[in-house]
């Protein structure tokens, strides 16, 4: 402890307690004294007793140790009772300490559930955004094979078509082509049978001998020129094929043919003259 102007603490804090003992047996002393005086009674006799000194200091001593046991009680009570509220006051603290750890701990626990909250809500967004992405690719795929079977029975539509179109072309082609074949093959009858009827046959005609005329005609069905394409060797019977072609001069039933087939077959007509028969 530090000394104060030479001096202990406790021994000027002995030199107070006594002086406080001293002054309260001074005040009692002198209360006592007055009391006495007033409540003397008027008819008791007193004898002076010489007092014992001795018997005085002990009674002063064990007074005045009384007074500073009951004075060190008073100040182990009043230690006590500093430390008692010491250790309610610290206990406040800590409990006010707890209570705030608590609610912080409260708090931070409400954060992170806050925190997981928003976590699970921003997987659940994106576990929908993700499944919303599978589903519109679902339905791409779906449209788009529902697109390529459409486009695959279209095309298959069109085949059939096609080949029915083809078809029908084909044998409408057949069909015309079977029809122009017997126009031609009926205006070459009718052209051989207007040569035969011209045809005569020379004498010096044998079986062996054929000659190939080409005759070439206009639309209106006259003969323009006679070529002898062949001979057949000799020279009477080219002559007679020749003029055969020239009598008939003009095949008038040419005329009512279409311009196409009359371009394509009889513009140009190879007549083959034998001696037995003309064929074309």
């Amino acid at each position: 402890m530090t000394a104060f102007n030479g001096y202990p603490f406790s021994i000027m804090l002995a030199l107070l307690i006594h002086g406080l003992i001293l002054g309260s047996f001074l005040i009692m002393g002198r209360a006592d004294s007055e009391v006495l005086e007033a409540v003397r009674p008027p008819a008791v006799k007193a004898l002076l007793v010489e007092e014992n000194p001795q018997a005085r200091n002990q009674q002063v001593q064990q007074q005045r140790a009384d007074q500073q046991r009951q004075r060190a009680e008073q100040v182990m009570q009043e230690n006590q009772r500093q430390e008692q509220a010491r250790q309610e006051q610290a206990r406040q603290d800590q409990a006010i300490q707890e209570q705030a750890a608590r609610a912080e701990a409260a708090q931070q626990e409400q954060q992170r559930q806050a925190v997981l909250r928003q976590q699970r809500e921003q997987q659940e967004v994106e576990q929908q955004r993700e499944q919303e992405i599978v589903r519109q690719q679902e339905v791409a795929r779906q449209q788009e094979i529902q697109r390529q079977q459409q486009e695959a029975q279209r095309q298959e539509q069109e085949r059939q078509a096609d080949a029915t179109a083809e078809a029908a072309a084909e044998a409408s082609a057949r069909e015309q082509a079977e029809t122009e074949s017997e126009i031609i093959m009926a205006y070459t009858a009718v052209i051989h049978d207007l040569v035969q009827r011209n045809w005569s046959r020379p004498p010096s005609a044998r079986n062996d001998m054929t000659a190939v005329l080409r005759i070439r005609l206009v639309p209106t069905g006259d003969v323009l020129d006679v070529e002898i394409v062949r001979s057949s060797g000799d020279a009477a019977f080219d002559r007679a094929a020749e003029t055969a072609v020239r009598a008939v001069g003009r095949f008038s039933e040419l005329q009512g043919m279409p311009p196409r087939m009359f371009e394509r077959s009889f513009r140009s007509l190879l007549l083959t003259f034998r001696p037995e028969d003309l064929l074309n």
